[in-house]
């Protein structure tokens, strides 16, 4: 049992397959026999597994470090895990499991987790661990005794103590008993096994180590093995490994190296190794070139790196090569020298002759040659140092010239400079005088004047103007640049040069007129319009003034940009876009000066096609013989439009006829000045410009009614009103009194279309048109229509879907017809009658008991907007009602009859005075009214009518009613009672209401008349028609009008 001690208390027998088996006692009792036996290995790994759990945190703790916790695995876990594994057997599968616990562990606290991955060789070496199979094994020969294994022993070839690079051989030696059995050998370093490798090679009882390094420096043991029995671990070898000599290359002299000189180069190896020889590299070649212990090189030509190395008999063989030494070769530092003024001087003049070397080095003694004569200090040469000067030179003195350094330390010379030719002249230079401009300057440009000599150098410019004694200015260049030239800088100029100290100044130059010119400024037009419409065409032309030159080039500007897309005197835009909205100006050039830029000019680009607004004035609704005027005008734009008239042939398509004479309309305007029924129709307008043709849109519609003065067809309208409630019933027919046949009923609501029996709510005949159920979309224009186009009648249907309307003709009215207007409701009439009477928009009579406004005698001020308006229904639309001329015939028959009635009045006052013998005053009384003339009106009611305001007779027309009371003669004067004559009594009793002709003048005029005699009052007065009301103590009112009587 390998010198164990057995414990009996804890020490059973149990015997598998032995029949009798004999007692087995130890130190006298028998040891107890047992059937069970527990296994204590799983046992054991899961007491371990245990353990390293417990431990967990310890694991996770970062402050810890790896080496800690390995040991702390060591110490707890590896040591339970391992409890008397002397006696297991170690069989394949114990040995795999508790390996595979071992390499997770290892991994658990090296903290080594998927997809990170780490060979299990690897893992141990870096936790310096031997594998399970090993660490087994050992255990197992710790409690072998020692004394009955065999020893192993380690050798090593050449010595323990290497150089890097040298092969070393280690020999696993047995004892010499054992050395003939079959063992096999096992290598170690430090607790890691030992493979076969790059560097590595086991084979069998040696350890080859090749290209020995300083990581191959460890301890180093054997074991042999042979069955299951070993021997113990030979005793380790420290392996020491040491750094080849280093050799070092010394320089002489320093680095760099000027060409010419002589570099020594030397190989030292400071170890205490002797007899080495020493072998030279070069880069370029890659070969030793030199041995020996000094390198000399001379007049090296370029830089090259240079090394060497140690070699020798012995050990170490070599040392390690040097470091590079990279020897820099430089050029000697170059003189140059300089002369001032310059290479080419006149006789007279000084000259300094500069050397100068370009170097960091200093202390310099300066050489100075004339061709190749030295050069010292004499009566006209001066040499001081570096310069070198001749005063006063003379063409004696025309030679090469330069100089060399020379110095006490490295490097001790410089390179010669190159020549310097010195060339001497003996006439005195005259400058040219020259401008960049020819002719006129224009003010705000720029001038320069160039004055030249012959590649000559370091001068001075001196310029004068308009005399030579006072210098305007003073140049380091041979330029002068007059900035935004003005009228004052014009005139005559000169210059010359002047250079070294004391100053040599040239001749003067010829003199140079400057003419100065004030610079125009173009004007930019624009045609057709600076407001545009998209796709049009614009022509911009830059217009210079007051300037004979034709040699003009232009420039155009887009506000702050140089505009590159023209750069002629006009520019047209095709097609123009809302991009093309901007500023634009244009500047002019001539021989290189610029005008002033011209004003800016803005121009506005719309997006959408320009719209046409037709318009008609005085009105839509004419009657033949009157004058009518179409107004067409381009929205947002007014000029350059040429303007055409249409109207509207067909009814179901786009068909447009141009209206003759429509080139007059320029300006927009078309007028008639006498229309006929032929001019019914419908009008639109449209205008064009530019080249090529630019056109707008077609316009909004305008239709123009006419009516005839005796048309023999008539348009019958049932029921006869302008207004309708929508849901009714409207029938309207052409009725021809000499001839039936050939007439239509046509309506314009939308656009032109018949008034067909083919729609569904219509029916009746061409000349015949009745539409059952009314819709506010049947509101428009109706009228009849001949087969030759004649068109007559035309009235105004409105049809609408509210509670009143206004019960008006639709046809207009004759002068003194009467009219009467009502309120219709749409429902149930309202018990409350009230309606109040409106024209155009000012109330005109307010009735209180009924619904509807007589007035029985119209004339053309009537003619109106009206509405009516209900307190509960609320008001109706709004209708116009047109008054055309009375005929001739009638207004005969009334003249007749009214001057018939004044006659007779006329003979009744007569009569009066008479009797009461006023006489005389009834003849001033009639003298003052006799153009009065009176009618009789007693029939209507006093309700019936009321008057106009009086604001609104004064706008109406020169046809204006007025409402005149009449007082009798009793009540003007209070005369007598009992005076009662019959001819008072009929003229008191004769009317209520009478009309009179009444001269109506301004109230200005008729101020400015007082002055004049009473009876002269025929002139200047407007023929109104008053009604007279007898009333009370009032007066005849005119409101604030006056009346003058004729």
């Amino acid at each position: 049992m390998h010198n164990k001690q057995v414990n009996q208390m804890k020490t059973e027998l149990m015997l598998l397959n032995i029949p009798n088996p004999s007692q087995i006692q130890i130190e006298g009792p028998n040891l107890p026999m047992t059937n069970y036996f527990t296994y204590l290995g799983s046992m054991r790994l899961t007491k371990a597994r245990n353990t390293l759990q417990r431990l967990n945190n310890i694991w996770k703790f970062a402050q810890y470090s790896t080496n800690t916790k390995l040991r702390l695995y060591q110490s707890c876990v590896l040591s339970t895990l391992l409890h008397g594994s002397e006696c297991w057997q170690t069989t394949e599968s114990n040995i795999y499991k508790r390996s595979t616990f071992h390499n997770k562990s290892l991994r658990k606290i090296k903290r080594i987790f998927w997809p990170n991955t780490i060979s299990n060789q690897l893992l141990l070496s870096q936790c310096k661990y031997d594998n399970m199979a090993t660490i087994i094994m050992m255990a197992k020969a710790m409690e072998m005794d020692w004394t009955s294994l065999p020893r192993a022993t380690v050798r090593v070839t050449p010595d323990r103590s290497v150089f890097t690079g040298e092969t070393v051989t280690l020999k696993c030696e047995i004892e010499d008993q054992y050395r003939s059995l079959n063992w096999t050998y096992q290598w170690y370093n430090r607790r890691t096994s030992v493979f076969n490798s790059e560097r590595y090679t086991a084979n069998r009882d040696s350890l080859t180590i090749n290209g020995v390094t300083q990581s191959d420096q460890y301890k180093y043991w054997c074991r042999v093995e042979r069955d299951e029995q070993t021997s113990l671990p030979s005793s380790p070898v420290n392996l020491i490994v040491k750094a080849l000599p280093r050799a070092t290359v010394r320089v002489t002299p320093d680095s760099p190296v000027f060409t010419g000189e002589t570099v020594t180069l030397k190989c030292e190896i400071e170890d205490q190794y002797s007899d080495w020889r020493y072998l030279w590299y070069k880069a370029r070649t890659g070969t030793a070139v030199f041995e020996g212990n000094i390198y000399t090189i001379r007049s090296p030509s370029d830089q090259d790196e240079f090394w060497c190395r140690g070699e020798r008999d012995g050990r170490p063989s070599s040392s390690q090569y040097s470091d590079y030494v990279t020897l820099s070769v430089k050029a000697l530092p170059r003189a140059t020298v300089t002369v001032t003024p310059d290479r080419s001087v006149f006789t007279g003049e000084t000259v300094t002759l500069k050397c100068e070397i370009e170097d960091q080095y200093r202390n310099w003694t300066y050489r100075w040659f004339k061709n190749t004569t030295k050069v010292f200090t004499s009566e006209r040469y001066t040499v001081n140092r570096d310069s070198f000067t001749i005063t006063g030179v003379t063409e004696s003195d025309q030679d090469e010239y330069w100089c060399r350094g020379e110095r006490d330390g490295r490097p001790q010379t410089s390179l010669s400079s190159s020549s310097v030719n010195l060339t001497v002249k003996g006439l005195k230079p005259k400058p040219k005088l020259t401008s960049d401009t020819e002719g006129s300057v224009l003010t705000g440009n720029t001038v320069t004047l160039k004055c030249d000599i012959n590649q000559s150098t370091g001068w001075k410019f001196y310029w004068y103007k308009n005399t030579q004694n006072i210098v305007k200015t003073t140049t380091e260049t041979n330029s002068y640049t007059i900035h935004s030239v003005k009228v004052s800088d014009g005139g005559q100029y000169w210059c010359r040069a002047g250079r070294g100290k004391p100053d040599y100044y040239t001749n003067y130059s010829d003199g140079l007129w400057i003419n100065v010119k004030g610079s125009p400024k173009p004007v930019v037009s624009v045609d057709p319009d600076k407001q545009l419409f998209r796709g049009e065409t614009v022509t911009l032309r830059c217009d210079i003034q007051d300037t004979g030159d034709t040699e003009w080039t232009y420039s155009w500007f887009k506000w702050t940009y140089n505009w590159h897309q023209c750069n002629a005197q006009e520019c047209k835009i095709n097609n123009i876009q809302q991009t093309d909205s901007d500023k634009y100006t244009c500047r002019g050039k001539i021989r290189e000066h610029n005008t002033e830029m011209s004003d800016a000019v803005t121009l506005t680009v719309s997006s959408d096609k320009p719209q046409t607004v037709l318009s008609v004035s005085p009105q839509q609704w004419l009657t033949e013989g009157d004058s009518v005027t179409l107004m067409c005008e381009v929205r947002s734009s007014s000029t350059g439009w040429t303007f055409s008239w249409f109207t509207v042939q067909s009814l179901y398509s786009d068909d447009y006829q141009l209206v003759s004479n429509s080139s007059e309309g320029s300006k927009g305007i078309y007028t008639v000045s006498s229309v006929t029924v032929k001019h019914t129709g419908v009008y639109m307008c449209r205008a064009e410009r530019g080249d090529p043709v630019y056109h707008t849109e077609y316009s909004n519609t305008q239709t123009l009614w006419i009516t005839g003065v005796s048309p023999s067809v008539s348009l019958i309208i049932r029921p006869n009103r302008s207004q309708h409630f929508s849901s009714e019933s409207l029938s309207l027919s052409c009725e021809d009194h000499s001839n039936s046949t050939g007439w239509t009923v046509r309506r314009y609501t939308d656009k032109l279309n018949p008034c067909s029996p083919s729609d569904w709510r219509s029916t009746g005949t061409t000349s015949t048109c009745t539409i059952r159920y009314l819709h506010t979309s049947d509101t428009g224009v109706y009228w009849c229509q001949s087969e030759s186009g004649e068109k007559l009648h035309p009235v105004n249907i409105s049809v609408h879907n509210v509670d009143v309307i206004l019960d008006s003709p639709v046809h207009p009215v004759t002068e003194r017809d009467p009219l009467t207007l009502r309120c219709l409701y749409q429902n149930k009439k309202p018990s409350n009658l009230k309606a109040e009477f409106y024209k155009d928009g000012s109330e005109v009579q307010s009735q209180t008991t009924r619904d509807m406004m007589i007035i029985p005698t119209v004339s053309k001020i009537y003619e109106g907007f009206y509405y009516c308006k209900h307190p509960e229904r609320g008001e109706s639309p709004t209708s116009w009602i047109s008054v055309r001329a009375a005929r001739s015939s009638s207004l005969g028959l009334n003249l007749g009859f009214v001057l018939s009635f004044m006659f007779l009045i006329f003979f009744l006052v007569l009569l009066w005075c008479y009797k009461n013998k006023k006489l005389s005053q009834c003849l001033s009384a009639v003298s003052q009214q006799q153009n009065i003339s009176l009618t009789s009106d007693q029939k209507q009611a006093e309700d019936v009518y009321t008057p106009l305001p009086t604001d609104n007779v004064r706008k109406a027309a020169d046809h204006i009613y007025a409402d005149i009371e009449l007082k009798s003669k009793k009540e003007i004067k209070k005369k007598k009672k009992d005076d009662k004559d019959t001819s008072a009594d009929y003229l008191s009793e004769a009317a209520d209401h009478i009309y009179a002709n009444i001269d109506l003048k301004p109230k200005k005029e008729m101020n400015k008349k007082k002055k004049d005699k009473k009876g002269n009052t025929s002139e200047g007065g407007k023929n109104v028609y008053s009604k007279l009301k007898k009333g009370g103590d009032q007066g005849v009112a005119f409101g604030s009008v006056d009346v003058a009587y004729s």
